[in-house]
């Protein structure tokens, strides 16, 4: 009986192999993968033909995701979207939307006036400004969501980035031509000009937490690209000398270092004796 978890980890493995690769792989290329596997020819065959054409699953993807977007745009119109997309929530955050939703919004004079209290100095003002940024900060945050990136996420990092960014412009009144302490006015230009501050905080903030997690993609893609070339060095060294591959000779056919190697072997060593 095939064990589901390694089929599934091996499946993933030799996925991203395919998709690295330049030319399409094999039947028998990808079959070695799976041979201590007790696997029916049918099976095989739909391993093969899931994994020959990675750009045709691609483009097919593509074609659904179009679809998708086609579907949401007419959805747009009658309101169902906002109501599926809040279904997709986790329940604190649905929890939390409907909590900022409530906030009441302030005309430009009050705003301007919280505005003038934080460039001033006051902190107390700080949490009222905020309130009325709640909304934006999700506004920034639908531009960068992902697959990786949830919404949740995002917005969570964009509110530290927005506290830190208010923290940042606290007593900064003479940087936007306030010089009369609390009496002084904030002018309509020197307003735009902190808002555009506050908003490249939170878009920077939001931004940093997403090339954080794309990175620890890229790392995780470099690794399974070198799990591959030792693997395949292994076999062709094999072939060709009809002897197992000594560390050295890994080395200089994968350019990769002894430590890396002797831990990629180790690994498969562990995975073979589970």
């Amino acid at each position: 009986m095939v064990d589901k978890i390694t089929f599934m980890e091996t499946l993933r493995f030799v996925q991203e192999i395919a998709k690295a690769s330049a030319e399409p792989m094999s039947k028998e290329e990808i079959q070695s993968y799976f041979q201590d596997m007790d696997l029916s020819e049918e099976q095989q065959d739909m391993i093969y033909q899931y994994l020959q054409m990675p750009e045709e699953n691609a483009r097919e993807e593509q074609a659904v995701n179009n679809k998708e977007q086609e579907k949401l745009a007419a959805e747009r119109k009658s309101g169902r979207r906002k109501e599926k997309k809040e279904a997709s929530y986790s329940a604190h955050f649905r929890m939390y939307l409907k909590e900022i939703s409530a906030v009441p919004s302030l005309d430009k004079t009050q705003e301007r006036v919280l505005y003038e209290r934080l460039l001033a100095g006051e902190e107390e003002a700080i949490e009222d400004l905020s309130g009325q940024w709640l909304k934006r900060v999700i506004e920034l945050a639908e531009k960068y969501t992902a697959p990786k990136a949830f919404l949740e996420d995002l917005v969570q990092e964009g509110n530290i980035s927005l506290l830190m960014g208010m923290r940042e412009l606290l007593g900064k009144g003479s940087e936007y031509g306030i010089t009369g302490g609390s009496q002084g006015k904030l002018q309509e230009d020197k307003q735009k000009q902190l808002e555009q501050k506050l908003e490249t905080f939170v878009a920077e903030g939001i931004k940093s937490y997403r090339r954080e997690l794309e990175g620890e993609r890229d790392s995780e893609n470099a690794i399974l690209a070198k799990v591959s070339l030792v693997y395949e060095a292994r076999k062709a060294l094999a072939q060709e000398n009809g002897t197992v591959p000594t560390l050295t000779e890994l080395c200089e056919y994968t350019k990769i270092s002894p430590e890396e190697i002797s831990d990629i072997l180790a690994l498969h060593e562990t995975e073979e004796h589970k």
